[in-house]
């Protein structure tokens, strides 16, 4: 490498670095959102639950037929004493360990790590050096201090979620990143050594 294309590599990393972290808590916020979602949506259907909240609502006038606006202006001018009360009644049969699982974690990891393997082979055409996002990541989450929501999760299931969803995603997606940019660069020389 020379000069110019270590300077390059070093400066992908460096700004890689907290892209990862942004990628990695947007994409945890978007796979536990959707999952309690579903989860709070499949404890609504059980009668009881949904009847306490009927009564809730109703009791502080709103509507059943309340559109999708008049709802959430509804919920933003509960008091805050109410809007707890509320949460809590809703949050009742919905545990953090049914939403943040094994599955769930390998998923943010899986997702997280192919973007930043990918967005690093393409930038700098190697893979070489990939595997220290993975280890950065888990130096600034050490996952007993920062993650106590996966305190469930055996440590041959942290292992594998480590190995394969980390490590050998970001690899994977760091060589076909760099193939990627690669081909484009060749395919570029080639059409300028074909100009006249």
């Amino acid at each position: 490498m020379d000069g110019k294309k270590i300077i390059r590599f070093l400066l992908v990393y460096i700004l890689l670095i907290p892209i990862m972290w942004i990628i990695y808590s947007a994409v945890w916020g978007g796979v536990h959102g959707v999952l309690g979602g579903i989860t709070i949506s499949k404890s609504l259907q059980d009668p009881q639950k949904s009847n306490e909240i009927i009564e809730f609502t109703q009791k502080h006038g709103l509507s059943l037929s309340a559109s999708k606006k008049e709802s959430k202006a509804w919920v933003e001018n509960l008091s805050p004493k109410d809007k707890a009360e509320f949460q809590k009644l809703a949050m009742q049969s919905v545990k953090i360990d049914d939403i943040i699982t094994f599955g769930s974690v390998f998923m943010v990891s899986l997702i997280s790590f192919s973007i930043i393997g990918l967005i690093s082979g393409i930038a700098t055409k190697t893979w070489l050096l990939v595997g220290i996002f993975p280890a950065i990541s888990f130096l600034l989450n050490f996952p007993s201090s920062r993650f106590h929501s996966i305190a469930n999760i055996t440590l041959e299931q942290k292992i594998i979620i480590v190995l394969v969803g980390q490590f050998l995603a970001c690899y994977f997606f760091a060589i076909l990143g760099a193939l990627l940019a690669i081909r484009v660069a060749q395919k570029r020389q080639n059409k300028i050594e074909v100009k006249p």
